[in-house]
Parts: structure tokens; C-alpha cells; sequence
């Protein structure tokens, strides 16, 4: 049984995976406008290649944008959002879920 200290901390590790940095939110404003490359993202946002990789990986993670791989003389990734309609379902899902299995450890400590 785990101590209720560690499901408190357990909840918060699942909010806290939702969150959204605000450089996440800019770098998803701007790919609803435009899809681009991380390096065109990080020119127009003044953020360095490496945040914004970082930062795409978390946003990929929670359904909030799509990548297409390209072949221009080089390969890489061009980055789109997806609509917070198409996005949005997904999302809630997948909160319900990690929701769900915080519930089922509360019961395991009660």
C-alpha cells in the first residue's frame, strides 16, 4: 500500500504532464498557423533548436501536433498542430485513464 504522501505526489506527476510550458503554447500557436521544421520554429520564436525539439516531443506526446517526415536534399520533420477539436478528444481520453489509475491507488490506501 502506498502511503497517501505518495499518491498526493503521484497526482501531481500526472497533472504536471499535461502542463504546458509557455513556449509550448507559442510553438502550438504558430504551427496552427504554418507547419514548419524545429530549426524554422526556433528562428521565429528566438528558441534554441534543442528547447524546441524538446518542447515537440512533449506536445507530440499529448496529441497536440502531427509530424510528417520530408526529404528536401535532407531528412527531417515538418510539424503541423492538430485543431483543438481533433486534439482535444484524445487528450481527455488519455486523462481519464491516468485519472482512473490515480483513483484505483487512492483505494489501495484506504
Amino acid at each position: 500500500m502506498l502511503p497517501l504522501e505518495d499518491v498526493f505526489k503521484s497526482l501531481n506527476q500526472i497533472l504536471k504532464s499535461f502542463e504546458l510550458t509557455n513556449s509550448e503554447i507559442k510553438i502550438y500557436s504558430l504551427l496552427l498557423r504554418e507547419s514548419l521544421t524545429p530549426r524554422q520554429i526556433s528562428k521565429k520564436l528566438g528558441i534554441s533548436e534543442r528547447i524546441v525539439r524538446e518542447k515537440l516531443r512533449h506536445l507530440l506526446e499529448l496529441g497536440l501536433i502531427e509530424r510528417e517526415l520530408i526529404n528536401r536534399g535532407w531528412i527531417g520533420y515538418l510539424y503541423r498542430a492538430r485543431s483543438l477539436k481533433e486534439a482535444l478528444p484524445p487528450l481527455i481520453k488519455k486523462m481519464e485513464k491516468l485519472l482512473e489509475s490515480f483513483e484505483n491507488e487512492v483505494e489501495k490506501v484506504l
